[in-house]
């Protein structure tokens, strides 16, 4: 018997929540479900402290969905070191895969808001791919077509 029986969310770090928030939901067409700062939960104290190892922090989080799927945002305060220049290669480098059935849409829309995309979709074994970046750099997929899983 497995330990673990399902994913529940993927979760970014960001710097700034409102441009975050605007990104995900109006380019990408998530919607916000849960915001702490709207709940008036701060996430501060000990006991954050020791779940995120990141001792004197505060923590707003912000839920976001679509298709069933979530994802979380965590805005610090006061922030850490920003990613600069990082690539898919790299060690540690993550990313979430997005699905759509009009990934050249999706295309026009990014480059329309000026979003960083790698190139144009591109062929892959059975589907389209491309890779883009979010507000803060953070490396996203969108796949169109069958996928083998």
């Amino acid at each position: 018997m497995p330990v673990i029986n399902m994913i529940h969310h993927s979760a970014f770090t960001v710097s700034n929540m409102e441009r975050s928030i605007a990104f995900y939901r109006d380019i990408l067409g998530m919607e916000v479900l849960w915001d702490s700062a709207k709940e008036g939960i701060k996430y501060k104290g000990p006991v954050c402290d020791k779940i995120t190892g990141c001792p004197g922090t505060e923590q707003r989080i912000v839920y976001l969905g679509i298709g069933g799927s979530f994802l979380e945002l965590v805005e610090y305060t006061p922030i850490g070191k920003v990613l600069e220049n990082h690539k898919a290669s790299d060690i540690g480098a993550s990313h979430i895969c997005f699905k759509t059935d009009d990934i050249n849409a999706l295309y026009k829309r990014l480059l329309a808001n000026n979003v960083q995309v790698h190139c144009s979709p591109q062929e892959g074994i059975s589907n389209l791919i491309m890779y883009f970046r979010d507000p803060d750099g953070i490396i996203l997929e969108v796949i169109e077509g069958k996928t083998k899983v």
